[in-house]
């Protein structure tokens, strides 16, 4: 879409954060204080659990806001139906079978991780995890009330099944009330907490962490694939995130809201009166998540805003034909009013037919690690 004298085509299927608030000039001065005070010392390999400072602030940012084997080949692992693309591609890699769970509008359906569960227990296969995307789920911004919460505890429990948690959208919420994440709920071992600073900033600073004990977090470092994290951005976001932090996320979550709410606004302007057409009105993250029961497909209800927007019309990635996500935050507010209509590319997929990876038992962490 062209907004002015911008060229430049717009992805609404890309779960990105809003680029008005992103701190550009703060980590530049971040940057040089790092830079200044320590020299030479990032000449070195960094520490494959992270920095301690930015470890700090994962720690912090937990607290504020509220065995273990690795996988092999052919083990399979629980998740929602929809996940994000890139997660999928992660657990293919490792040649695991994914199992996805029917989600309604408050996420994952208990009734039906019962029964996967339960025919999964009767074929003699027992999952690596269970892997649930707790709050604004991508790519269909779904919340797990606080009863599923409780719920999912008591199945993992049953079948004595570890959980991991991915609350990477965690701090994107538009009201106070905020539901706690599971791992805070369970008993020391039970459940795996990952995090996320790539949706506070952006995706390019490559920045998230897990919360697990040390005698786990030990025995995962051999797996990453990275060679280590960038020790020089895990410090600049630390240098920044010392005195901004919170000021810098409710900058965020308003200006998300504001995107929100115009997207919400167009849409009922837009499809309000169109039978058959439903999307949802998500309390947080970056997601609405658009679906039709007539028989007309998205891509029909698409073509005016792909007219506008050619690259953000409705894509398929595998889903069902009546799904789709839209991807609101990282545009501007012109873009929520002009492109109501627009889907998500592949960002959305199924999971029935894909594969990812395994986890082990877990406990309760007193440190994070960065990846």
């Amino acid at each position: 879409m062209s907004l002015g004298s911008s060229s430049r085509e717009f992805n609404f299927g890309a779960g990105n954060p809003d680029p008005g608030v992103f701190p550009a000039r703060e980590l530049g001065a971040a940057a040089q204080q790092v830079l200044s005070r320590l020299g030479k010392e990032l000449a070195h390999y960094p520490d494959p659990r992270g920095v301690p400072a930015l470890r700090s602030v994962a720690a912090e940012r937990f607290e504020r806001n509220h065995g273990l084997r690795p996988a092999r080949p052919g083990d399979s692992v629980i998740l929602e139906e929809f996940e994000y693309s890139g997660t999928i591609r992660v657990f293919k890699q490792f040649g695991l079978q994914l199992v996805g769970v029917p989600l309604d509008e408050h996420g994952m359906r208990m009734d039906a991780l019962a029964d996967v569960l339960e025919r999964q227990d009767r074929i003699g296969k027992r999952p690596a995890f269970i892997y649930t995307t707790s709050s604004y789920q991508n790519p269909t911004g779904t919340t797990l009330p606080g009863d599923r919460r409780a719920r999912l505890l008591e199945l993992a429990r049953q079948y004595c099944l570890p959980i991991v948690e991915d609350d990477t959208y965690g701090d994107i919420s538009y009201e106070p009330l905020r539901e706690l994440p599971i791992y805070a709920l369970a008993k020391p071992g039970e459940v795996m907490y990952i995090g996320s600073f790539s949706k506070i900033l952006g995706p390019g600073v490559r920045l998230g962490f897990f919360i697990a004990p040390e005698s786990i977090s030990g025995r995962l470092m051999p797996w990453k694939t990275d060679g280590g994290t960038s020790e020089l951005s895990q410090l600049i976001a630390a240098e920044y995130f010392k005195d901004n932090l919170w000021q810098h996320v409710e900058e965020g979550r308003a200006a998300v809201k504001r995107k929100r709410n115009l997207l919400l606004d167009a849409l009922e302007s837009e499809l309000g009166r169109t039978a058959g057409i439903h999307w949802s009105r998500p309390d947080g993250g970056l997601f609405v998540w658009r679906r039709t029961t007539s028989r007309t497909p998205p891509a029909r209800h698409s073509m005016p805003a792909a007219r506008t927007c050619p690259t953000c019309g409705w894509r398929s990635a595998g889903s069902p034909p009546r799904t789709s996500p839209t991807a609101f935050a990282c545009w501007p507010n012109a873009s929520a009013r002009r492109c109501p209509l627009a889907s998500g590319r592949a960002d959305a997929e199924p999971v029935r037919s894909y594969s990812r990876p395994r986890a082990t038992e877990t406990r309760r962490a007193r440190r994070s690690s960065v990846m």
